[in-house]
């Protein structure tokens, strides 16, 4: 196999295990280099295995609004020549671009100097977003400038099964390929041990949602469906973790509701998800997501949309329940119905499901056949 650049360009809200998760599969002896685009929590540096940082760049960049401006404005990154020096110095014949398809631009130049170039596909299509004004504006010119690049690149990854179908119907001429999602269970996460402050003093069972809050993840409908159920809010709690913006106004009176609307600390996740009586990921829409990974490691109960990437999962591994995406009667119905069964069986069908699929192994030599396959193009 040739020389290859991983390239990160962002550790934002669940990318940062991403990458951590995918790269920490490789080992030092590898022909594989990294370029991590950190901020100022310095993520990558803290989470990429010490074994690998020999064959690592960590580009420091603040998360300013200056920065974002200049992104938005200019459509390319301040660090792309330390990227070509990088090339040169280690006589790079693929980058592969694991947060997106870099930009159009940048991969021209890079394919000019006999440079491949391989890019994630995370979102073929954008989901639904609600944000600021301002916001908006930056989202849908970096969403219009990454659907540019998935068109233009030549050789697109997912982590999706039934995107890796939509990409061969779109692209019969492109080189396509398809790896297993990685595992969102870090070091930290495994033995972590702290306890959140909101949660230090809960006496009833709780149900839980965890992520980012985004429009598509569907938030507000889990949140109606649990604030009108009588049986629901009267016995249980609902906490809802993760930093954004509410997409819902809360309701007059409301109560048994925990906002842990921050930043979630890794090693607070073990104590989220061995205490809750069953997590639910109500996504309008998803393509794919890591989100699996922790429920299924810590055998916590789950209730997920049927939107195709949860439903190949579930369907297959018999590891959860499912309902019908937006659909807010039976949402109400599979929660209660769920947390009034025996769920023995579906948590030793997540533990043989994350056993088999979350493998690093598997993903490495994955990915290096991937590497090669191209480089022999």
């Amino acid at each position: 196999m040739k020389k290859v650049l991983i390239v990160a360009t962002t550790s934002y809200a669940g990318m940062g295990p991403y990458v951590s998760g995918i790269v920490n599969t490789f080992l030092p002896n590898d022909d594989v280099y990294y370029f991590f685009h950190d901020y100022d929590d310095l993520f990558f540096r803290k989470n990429v295995k010490e074994e690998l940082h020999s064959r690592s760049t960590f580009y420091k960049l603040a998360n300013s609004i200056w920065n974002k401006l200049y992104d938005l404005i200019f459509g390319h990154w301040v660090y792309e020549k330390d990227i070509l020096d990088l090339c040169h110095e280690k006589r790079i014949e693929l980058i592969h671009f694991i947060n997106g398809c870099g930009s159009c631009s940048f991969n021209r130049k890079l394919e000019s100097m006999g440079i491949k170039v391989l890019g994630t596909v995370h979102d073929l299509y954008p989901h639904e977003v609600k944000k600021a004004p301002h916001k908006m504006l930056r989202h849908r010119v970096s969403v219009r400038r990454l659907q540019a690049a998935i068109w233009e690149c030549h050789n697109l990854l997912t982590n999706s099964k039934s995107q890796y179908v939509e990409l061969q119907k779109l692209f019969p001429d492109k080189n396509l390929f398809y790896h297993e999602f990685p595992s969102l269970v870090s070091k930290d996460v495994k033995n972590g041990k702290d306890i959140p402050i909101e949660l230090r003093n809960v006496r009833l069972p709780y149900i839980l949602f965890f992520g980012r809050i985004e429009e598509y993840k569907g938030i507000t409908l889990l949140y109606k469906a649990f604030t009108e159920v009588p049986e629901l809010y009267n016995n249980y709690l609902l906490v809802i973790a993760g930093n954004g913006t509410l997409p819902f106004e809360r309701a007059v009176g409301e109560i048994n509701v925990v906002m842990m609307n921050r930043y979630i600390k890794d090693t607070e996740i073990r104590y989220m998800y061995e205490q809750a009586a069953c997590v639910v990921y109500p996504y309008i829409s998803a393509t794919q997501s890591g989100v699996l990974s922790l429920a299924f490691y810590f055998r916590t109960p789950t209730l997920t949309s049927d939107v195709p990437f949860f439903r190949s999962i579930i369907e297959s591994a018999g590891a959860g329940m499912l309902f019908k995406a937006g659909d807010l009667e039976n949402l109400k119905q599979k929660l209660l119905l769920l947390l009034s069964s025996d769920t023995s069986n579906l948590k030793i069908c997540e533990a043989e499901y994350y056993d088999k699929n979350y493998n690093d192994k598997a993903i490495r030599e994955q990915l290096l056949t991937i590497y090669d396959s191209i480089n022999k193009k």
